[in-house]
Order: C-alpha cells, then sequence, then structure tokens
C-alpha cells in the first residue's frame, strides 16, 4: 500500500512536470550576456563590395543563429565564386565566464583560424581579433560594426601597419528575412 502512495505521487510529480511548458532549446536565457548579440540572429546578412582580395566586385551572405543549447551563437559566411556560394567562414560567438566578455572563434576554407573578442556598446559591436594563417603567423585585426536600424549595419575592418590602425575595407549589410 505504501509503496502504491509513493508511486503515485512520483507519477504525479512527472505528469505535472511534463505539463509546464519547456523553453526552447535554440532560445538563450533572460540573462544570457549573449543576448547583446540576438539582433543579428535570423535571416540571411547580404553584402556586395567593389573590390575584393582579386580586384573584382564580390557578393557575401552570412546566415546568424542561435545554437541549440542558447549559450552560443553559430554563424557561417559565404562568398559568391563562379555563380555558386561557397562556405568561407564557420564560428562561434560565446561568453567567456573567466574573462566576463564575448568571445568568438571561426575557421576558413584555407585552414586558419581566427579567435577574438567583442564588446557591444550601444549600437556598436567592437571587435579585436587574430588570424592565425596556416603557416601558423598570426595577425592582428578589428573591427566595427555599426547598426543602423534591426536590418542593416554596416562593417569595417581595420589592421596594423606600421605602428597605426588603417581601415581595409567597409560593407554595408542588409538582411534578408526569410
Amino acid at each position: 500500500m505504501r509503496i502504491r502512495m509513493v508511486l503515485r505521487g512520483v507519477l504525479a510529480a512527472v505528469l505535472l512536470a511534463a505539463a509546464i511548458p519547456a523553453k526552447p532549446q535554440n532560445q538563450p536565457a533572460a540573462d544570457n550576456p549573449l543576448n547583446q548579440l540576438a539582433w543579428l540572429t535570423g535571416g540571411k546578412w547580404v553584402a556586395d563590395g567593389e573590390k575584393g582580395p582579386d580586384g573584382k566586385p564580390f557578393h557575401v551572405e552570412s546566415t546568424i543563429e542561435w545554437g541549440d543549447n542558447g549559450h552560443v551563437i553559430k554563424f557561417t559566411t559565404r562568398f559568391r565564386e563562379d555563380g555558386k556560394l561557397v562556405p568561407v567562414y564557420t564560428g562561434i560567438y560565446a561568453w567567456h565566464p573567466a574573462k566576463k566578455t564575448i568571445v568568438f572563434l571561426y575557421t576558413d576554407n584555407h585552414g586558419s583560424l581566427t579567435e577574438g573578442e567583442a564588446a557591444m556598446s550601444g549600437d556598436r559591436l567592437e571587435q579585436q581579433f587574430q588570424i592565425i594563417g596556416a603557416d601558423g603567423v598570426a595577425h592582428p585585426f578589428r573591427s566595427t560594426i555599426v547598426r543602423r536600424g534591426p536590418d542593416e549595419y554596416d562593417w569595417a575592418v581595420l589592421r596594423q601597419k606600421e605602428g597605426k590602425w588603417e581601415e581595409m575595407f567597409g560593407l554595408k549589410y542588409r538582411r534578408q528575412r526569410d
């Protein structure tokens, strides 16, 4: 008799827990520091540049989305090459609890690894990073993303040359909603 009552209590607790709606797994917790970057997620960010590394006009598309655990933002950046979209960068943003900052890490299709830190201030996302080439040599960079509205941002990349930071290039991104 006592076992039956205990089993009923356990069963009631399980049924009650199942009836409580769970937070979707791909949504961040309310106090997640990555929420500062939530505006970037969803849809496809598209930009066209006049002059790429090869001197020709180029087209780039980035998809940015929450990871399933709600504590990572994933991104993939593709460039149009010979009429096809080719994945070039794949990476993540995450909160680094010891550094108390947002960090990012991505690889490219040539074997380079990029690692850096990001800080959102108002409508500006400031990033400092280094690209470590497949040869093992690290090169420092900075970038600034300025949010111009819910579906538009400007992006500028700076490199260090002779001890000074100079802008390498800039792009205007627009979001295409699904």
